[in-house]
């Protein structure tokens, strides 16, 4: 099988969840997505792994959450940093601890900010897509304002 056909499986099997806009499953599947982007040759073999799920991905990081809540003598809540959650997502799909850091360290955190930064859009604004529809070129947009300053004051 190619690699475009295992990443394209990889996309199904995320969507197949149908996960809830806005859950926490949602939100790892977002950030698994941009890995499967960002490294589709490594993250689709993974994804695809037998018993290997979002679901399941996010009870593991509830789990390794819940480790450090036990240890925090009674705190209510824990707080873990981006790439912590990123790195308990790389562990949950087989990377070692040096494996996952090198790998977040390499670029993935940055894909996956790139990759959150694209679903946000700020009311109003129009966005151009990530990439040209098929047959298309793409035209850059810009936008303009014309008014004199003393006008608005």
């Amino acid at each position: 099988m190619s690699d475009i056909e295992t990443y394209k499986m990889a996309v199904a099997a995320i969507e197949k969840e149908n996960l809830k806009a806005g859950s926490p499953e949602y939100a790892v599947a977002c950030i698994v997505r941009a890995w499967l982007d960002y490294r589709p040759e490594e993250a689709a073999e993974r994804v695809l792994a037998e018993g290997k799920s979002i679901a399941d991905c996010y009870k593991y990081t509830c789990q390794k959450a819940a480790e450090i809540h036990r240890t925090m003598h009674g705190s209510p809540c824990v707080g873990v940093s981006a790439d912590t959650m990123l790195e308990w997502i790389l562990g949950y799909y087989g990377y070692a601890k040096g494996e996952a850091q090198t790998l977040i360290e390499g670029g993935l955190m940055m894909a996956v900010y790139q990759a959150m930064a694209r679903s946000w859009t700020p009311y109003g604004m129009e966005t151009e897509k990530a990439q040209p529809a098929a047959g298309g070129e793409r035209k850059a947009k810009t936008a303009t304002f014309d008014a004199d300053l003393e006008d608005l004051l």
